[in-house]
């Protein structure tokens, strides 16, 4: 199957070990043509840039991954070319992207160009105290996400110990009959991002259309500490060891974990419907529940139920942290805005539609 001509991920999150970045996956060394790596300060245009970027090459037919950012994810941290190998990412903090090889592959592109830097100097102060205040304020988002990750681990271990493994062996080995019919030569590649993040509006999931139009869906249901994990990487490795590419999407909180998991060609994804997305999906459905042992799960309800409630508290706590992080980061920008030179940053593009025709 293709993929649709549009697609909207998240290559870096705000999980229980802080800022986690996927970055490497966005587009890889050994596959891109051009990696600009655009350096430059909040409110100079990245993001802006980055989707008339996008669009422009959308009109002439090509797919664009939109690479959001989840400490705003009406902002962009990349765009992506598909079909040309093409991409531009955000090269600042938190990501700090520099080139690996210059020239050959990537280069940095400045947009530090269109600043006025001397206006810039007489705001040095408040520019520093508000920094402070934005670094701060995520470390605090951060801890919340340590707790509840920790709340989490709990209720996994209670959920755990009604598993019955000889059953969940046997949900992974329907799952492989059922996907796997065929086989290529070699072995597959894979490609890890996030679905899912935690950002200023809230958990924002873009699973949904993400696998629109895949034929063969599988769900997994059930909460914490059931093993869907477990199942997700031996189905992911043996579609690797039959040839096929993987996407893996991991959890926003524990991103060890995965979420979910595609396989575009054989039009396959097996998913989730967990306890931080929350989402439903429509295939065929697995209640892991169903395998484990129910006089276990009924004795552990109401610890479950106590460590649900924490859980969800936490979590909210540590997103109105990243909002508090994201309206300070707002005040930031203005001292950036009104120093930017926009005819410079409209040369800047020029340059680089230009760059990138090339490549058609």
């Amino acid at each position: 199957m293709a993929y649709l001509k549009e697609r909207h991920l998240f290559p870096g999150g705000n999980t229980s070990k802080g800022f986690y970045s996927f970055y490497k996956y966005i587009l890889s060394q050994e596959d891109g043509n051009r990696i600009l790596c655009m350096k430059g300060s909040p409110g100079s245009g990245k993001s802006y840039f980055m989707k008339k970027i996008g669009a422009h090459f959308a009109a002439k037919g090509y797919t664009i991954e939109y690479h959001h950012c989840s400490s705003d994810n009406n902002s962009l941290d990349a765009v992506v070319i598909k079909e040309l190998k093409l991409a531009i990412l955000d090269g600042t903090a938190p990501h700090m992207v520099d080139p690996i090889h210059p020239g050959a592959v990537d280069e940095v592109l400045n947009m530090g160009e269109a600043l006025d830097m001397d206006a810039l100097f007489l705001n040095k102060k408040e520019i520093m105290e508000v920094q402070k205040k934005i670094s701060k304020t995520f470390e605090r988002a951060y801890r919340y996400f340590a707790a509840a990750k920790d709340i989490h681990d709990d209720w996994s271990s209670l959920n755990a110990e009604s598993i019955s493994t000889d059953k969940i062996s046997t949900v992974t080995e329907s799952l492989k009959e059922e996907i796997f019919h065929t086989q290529k030569s070699g072995y597959g590649a894979d490609r890890h991002l996030f679905a899912t993040a935690f950002t200023p509006n809230g958990i924002v999931t873009f699973a949904e259309d993400l696998v629109f139009g895949f034929e063969n869906k599988f769900i997994l249901n059930g909460g914490p500490g059931f093993g869907k994990t477990e199942i997700f990487k031996k189905i992911g490795s043996t579609a690797q060891r039959k040839g096929y590419f993987v996407e893996y999407m991991h959890d926003p909180l524990i991103p060890e974990r995965i979420e979910h998991l595609l396989i575009p060609e054989l039009s396959t994804c097996v998913l989730t419907t967990n306890e931080i997305s929350q989402t439903s999906f429509t295939g065929k459905v697995y209640n892991i529940e169903d395998f484990c042992k129910a006089d276990v799960i009924a004795a552990n309800k109401e610890e479950v139920a106590y460590c649900s409630k924490i859980f969800y508290d936490l979590i909210e706590k540590g997103l109105s942290l990243i909002t508090d992080a994201h309206t300070i980061h707002d005040e930031l920008e203005t001292f950036y805005i009104s120093a930017m030179n926009f005819d410079v940053a409209n040369d800047i593009f020029d340059k680089v539609v230009k760059k990138f025709e090339k490549f058609e």
